[in-house]
């Protein structure tokens, strides 16, 4: 029998991304990092939210018109990808896993990681550091894990500035599902 990933990979793609919000959480206890302290929920952070993904796209529409070699293989195993899990997946999906991926992983990689950093090193530190790891956990290849990284500063310089979490979740997720919705429009 195949193991329950290759079975269910959207299902596992959304428990795991579901599952890094209480362990942020945990973490945030653990660390003495206040993570309800740093969201505002207001329709302005919202709307900057939206807002600063722009340059998190132009980096993204690099890598589209880009027909360097190492670029096309990015491109083609992030297509592949986002087929296992979404083609024929029920309406909603995309939101759905971009949203817990922008949460979750926001909460834990600036908002735990990033804070409780910054409790020991500079903030320039702190927020490379972060992002070195967030690029590694997205680890495809040398220039996929430099990409990632690039969007980690990004974020966390984001996050540093506006010290609100609801900023940088909302650009996260409008990020993820707009990157999916456009790769799963892209002919097969």
């Amino acid at each position: 029998m195949r193991p329950f990933i290759a079975r269910h990979p959207l299902l596992a793609g959304a428990l795991f991304q579901g599952a890094l919000i209480p362990v942020a959480f945990a973490l945030a206890a653990l660390a003495g990092v206040p993570l309800l302290g740093a969201m505002d929920w207001s329709i302005e952070a919202v709307a900057l939210g939206l807002l600063v993904t722009t340059p998190m796209f132009l980096l993204v529409a690099v890598l589209g018109w880009t027909d360097h070699p190492a670029f096309r293989d990015i491109r083609a195993q992030l297509q592949e990808f986002l087929d296992l899990l979404f083609r024929g997946a029920p309406a909603g999906s995309v939101v759905l896993i971009a949203v817990l991926a922008g949460v979750g992983e926001e909460l834990l990689v600036r908002g735990v990681l990033q804070q409780w950093l910054g409790l020991h090193l500079p903030p320039g530190a702190a927020i490379l550091l972060a992002s070195v790891l967030f690029g590694l956990a997205h680890y495809v290849s040398h220039l996929y894990f430099v990409f990632a990284t690039l969007i980690g500063l990004y974020l966390g310089w984001v996050y540093h500035v506006t010290e609100n979490l609801v900023v940088v979740m909302i650009a996260h997720a409008a990020y993820d599902w707009a990157v999916i919705r456009w790769y799963l429009a892209r002919p097969v």
